[in-house]
């Protein structure tokens, strides 16, 4: 069952990229195009519904999450909604900590890092810039303004949808304070092992070892998001005798800064 869970949120991490990709673009990118022959299989129940594409893309992602919902409650016993309710907060977690990268990749190219994705990352923050356009928020505050800004929309939603679907006894008795912590420690677990940002670190560390061809586009992201996260460690320690350690450090100084964040945030917590 969850095997079954984790091929539903791979399906719908695909979906949700299939909606920031154009076609003309997948027509000439190898990886794009692929994406595409993935989904397509899984859209075509929604042509019956709706012929445009993003509408069907969202109708099959409601789908799944639905059919999430259905697996929690074969597995633990609980009512429909709370199932689905369940499944959809999943959902937004996994919107939320997807910005989160978002936001930290586009904080790592301004040093002039850029990945072959950068334009659709571009594409899936225009919605954020265009609200905080309406505040004129200065660009010199954006990155600051957006990260809070999505942290309170995910809190929002995680409260709405745990006082109308989900009822948890052990939760917090005071839940914006949960709601807002959970955000923060999902920014966190994108650190340590087996996070985001380490795992891209090890597979990068793993790629410098085999030479692998520098055009390649998944090499070159990979380095685009692990290269500015292991810049700092290397003003600390150069290369010594020809090896980079940087790696090494990066991935104790994530571990100890998720571990330990994390610890305390559900301390505070648990303390209210």
């Amino acid at each position: 069952m969850y095997f079954l869970t984790s091929i539903i949120d791979l399906l719908i991490v695909l979906l949700l990229l299939r909606l920031l990709i154009r076609p003309n673009e997948a027509l000439f990118n190898p990886i794009y195009r692929l994406l595409y022959r993935i989904t397509d299989v899984i859209l075509t129940p929604a042509e019956y519904i709706t012929r445009k594409p993003t509408q069907g893309t969202l109708v099959t992602i409601l789908a799944l999450v639905m059919l999430r919902g259905a697996i929690y409650i074969l597995i633990k016993p609980m009512p429909f909604l709370s199932g689905v309710g369940i499944s959809l907060l999943g959902l937004f977690k996994l919107l939320f900590q997807f910005y989160m990268v978002i936001w930290f990749v586009s904080v790592f190219s301004r040093r002039g890092f850029v990945t072959p994705f950068t334009h659709i990352m571009e594409r899936a923050f225009l919605p954020v810039r265009n609200i905080l356009g309406r505040f004129r928020i200065q660009r010199d505050r954006f990155y600051l303004f957006s990260f809070f800004f999505l942290w309170i929309i995910y809190s929002f939603l995680s409260i709405i949808i745990r006082s109308v679907l989900i009822t948890h006894p052990d939760i917090s008795s005071v839940p914006v304070v949960y709601a807002v912590a959970e955000g923060l420690m999902l920014v966190l677990a994108l650190f340590p092992f087996p996070g985001f940002f380490s795992l891209v670190i090890v597979v990068g560390a793993l790629l410098s070892w085999v030479s692998p061809d520098p055009s390649n586009p998944i090499v070159q992201t990979i380095y685009g998001i692990s290269e500015p996260l292991l810049v700092p460690f290397r003003r600390i320690i150069p290369h010594i005798g020809g090896l980079d350690i940087s790696p090494i450090l990066a991935l104790l100084c994530f571990q100890i800064l998720g571990v330990v964040g994390q610890q305390i945030i559900a301390g505070i917590v648990g303390a209210i």
